[in-house]
Parts: C-alpha cells; structure tokens; sequence
C-alpha cells in the first residue's frame, strides 16, 4: 500500500496526506482522523523516519528525505491513473533506498513545503510546468529529476524520465498499417502543446507514410496554437476534434487516440455521430488503464510502463545526488508496448520491458536502448553515439 491509495480512500489530495504523514502543522483534525482511518483501513504504515541527518559522504545523501513536488498541476488519482502508478513506484522505490518522501504542491504562487523551503531534502522529483525563475532558482540547487513528459519545451533543469513518445507514435502506426492493414488514418491532436503529445504526432505521421499509408493530423492546425497551460481534455474539445475528423475529409479507416482517458469520450462522440467503432472505423489508444475495459469494442493500447518510468527515476536521483557537478543532462526513455485488443493485462499496467537513456554533451549524445537480456547489453540495451537534437 502507498500514499496513492491512503489519499484515494481518504478522498485528500496527496500533499495533504503527506502533511498528516510527516506531521506539519496546519492541518484541520478532522483531516488528521480522514488519514488516519484511510491508512489503517488499507494498512499503511510509513518508512521508519531518522533521527537525524546522513552522512555527507555516504552517495551525496545528507537529509535522507526526498521531495517529489507536483508544480502547476494536481494529480487526481482516480482520473489520472498513469501519475498514480508512477507515483506509487517512486514511493515504494525510496523506501527500498530507505527515504523519507515529502509530497508537496506547487501553485501559483510558488509556496513550497516547509521542508523543501529549508533546503532540507537531499533531491526532488518533480512532475508539471516549469515554473517561473523565482522558484527555478530555489529548486534547481538540488540534484532533479522530472517525471513524464515536459508540457512545454523551455524553463526545465536537471534530468529527466519519461516515455518514449516517438516509439508510440511508430508502434501505433506500424499496428495500425502493418498489422491491421489499414491504409487511411488520422491522429488526434489533444493538448497540442504538450511536447510529448507532439512527438507521438510527428512518429505517428511518418512511420505511416513511410509503410505506403496516408496520415492526418485532427487538427491541422497545430503549429498556430500558443502555449497554454490548459490540457483540452473536454466534451467540447472532443466534440470539436471529431467534427474536424468528419469535415475535413474522407473518414479515416482508424484513428490513434494519445491517451485513454480520452477514449470513452471519443466513442461516446462518433456514435452520436452514426460511425461504429470497430465496425466504420477502428480505434487506438495509449496508456492501458482499466478505462478501456468498458469499451465495446474494446481498443488495442500501448503500455507506457508507468510503474518502470517511477523506479528509474528514483535510479536517476540516486545517480545524480551521487554526482552533483556532473556537467551533464540525461534524459532517460521508457520503452513502450503494444497491447493488442485480445490480449490485455489484468491490472492495466505492465511488467518492465526496456530503457533508452540519452547523454547529452557538447551536442552529441550517447544513447542506451534496447530490451533486458538482449546482445551486448547489461540488461537495459546496448551504447551507440548519435547526434543529440538542436
């Protein structure tokens, strides 16, 4: 049991649970008594806490606690399960390593947890937008890692973990052209200012022409859109997209929908429109959540490995506390899997499949990739040298 479910079943978002948990004042009693019940009705019980702090020399650890803060973003579990399972990771990977774990929330106007404040975590996840450079400058003086994919492209430090979003572009494609033998397909383009929903786009579109296929963004538009902060995950947003979908030519023979949650809605929308999923037009998702199981039919996914992406990057912070001044930014991919219609997993999240780690200095790259046990690897991958992006 985590934190994840003390504050689902305690219907409070995680910082207050982590209030309750490490004892910060501020918090109402009935709140106190609602963590209390939750915990013991799951049986949590936190990490032993220490009675001081490390060692300076033992792997950069001084606190032994952690600091995963969430920033400009609110991680409602039970319509986010992805952030969940990732978070669970990361909380069961920093007891193993015996941390302490401060969940805090930053908004607006960049109040952090007291502990954070102090300095007085050892290192930070970290999952959202960049925040502005006042709380930048405060929290970039700690080893980082960010979790999931960037929401925008500047105003980011330190590591990162996410998903290989360019492979699930390209394993929905080859799925839907190789396998399934379409010929016509169409993306759409939710929260187009969402780096990592663009980078599925732009392998999406490719891969599908370079199969002999035609592919089309929904909308097209894409490039003119401004940064927002807002993900047009709506009604209205879908009802758009589809309108789009039907207007702007022929319908497709199946659509790649970038993430599950999305997906009921854009059944729910194509039927009020008289097109069948599964029988005018087929239907791809990503993510695997549980979501999917009330689909008929239900659609083939791809697994982002949410459980891997929270353990690798506890990995990473390790790594990066161990060598602070270390001139050198890693972005570490979770390789994906394609679950098929017929076969998916009972729990809707996966076992570990592989890595792709990218070294980035002086504008080449060392990269990391591959499936564990495979030729010449050490269980994640083997090294190739490539040139690192502009």
């Amino acid at each position: 049991m985590s934190i994840v479910e003390v504050a689902r079943i305690a219907g409070l978002s995680h910082s207050t649970v982590s209030r309750v948990i490490n004892g910060r004042p501020g918090v109402a009693p009935e709140t106190v008594e609602a963590v209390q019940r939750a915990m013991q009705a799951v049986g949590y019980t936190p990490s032993a806490r220490r009675p001081g702090p490390k060692p300076v020399d033992r792997n950069g650890v001084t606190t032994g606690s952690v600091g995963l803060l969430m920033i400009g973003t609110e991680a409602m579990f039970a319509r986010a399960p992805v952030t969940a399972a990732v978070f669970h990771a990361v909380e069961q990977a920093l007891a193993e390593k015996g941390f302490n774990l401060i969940v805090g929330q930053v908004d607006d106007a960049g109040r952090l947890p007291p502990t954070v404040a102090r300095g007085q975590i050892d290192g930070l996840l970290l999952h959202g937008y960049a925040p502005p450079a006042s709380i930048r400058r405060r929290l970039e003086r700690h080893p980082s890692v960010w979790l999931l994919s960037p929401r925008s492209a500047r105003g980011y430090w330190g590591d990162r973990v996410c998903p290989d979003n360019e492979l699930i572009g390209r394993l929905a494609a080859e799925h839907l052209v190789a396998t399934r033998g379409h010929r016509s397909l169409g993306y759409l383009f939710f929260s187009p200012t969402h780096a990592g929903f663009r980078q599925r786009a732009e392998a999406f579109v490719d891969t599908a022409e370079e199969l002999g296929a035609t592919a089309r963004l929904v909308p097209d538009d894409v490039q003119n859109r401004g940064p927002t902060r807002r993900e047009e995950h709506d009604e209205r947003e879908t009802e758009r997209i589809l309108d789009m979908l039907i207007e702007d030519g022929p319908l497709p023979d199946a659509i790649f929908v970038p993430r599950d949650r999305l997906t009921p809605k854009v059944y729910r929308g194509l039927r009020r429109r008289g097109i069948e999923p599964g029988r005018d037009i087929e239907v791809m998702s990503c993510d695997n959540e549980p979501i999917l199981e009330a689909l008929d039919p239900r659609p083939a996914t791809i697994d982002v490995q949410p459980r891997l992406i929270g353990r690798q990057a506890v990995e990473q912070l390790a790594l990066r506390m161990a060598a602070r001044d270390r001139a050198v930014r890693a972005t570490v991919t979770v390789e994906p899997r394609l679950v098929p219609a017929e076969s998916f997993e009972d729990d809707g999240f996966g076992a570990d499949v592989g890595v792709e780690m990218v070294h980035v200095r002086n504008g080449r790259a060392a990269t990391r990739s591959g499936r564990p046990g495979s030729s010449g690897s050490n269980g994640h991958g083997t090294v190739e040298d490539r040139a690192a992006p502009a």
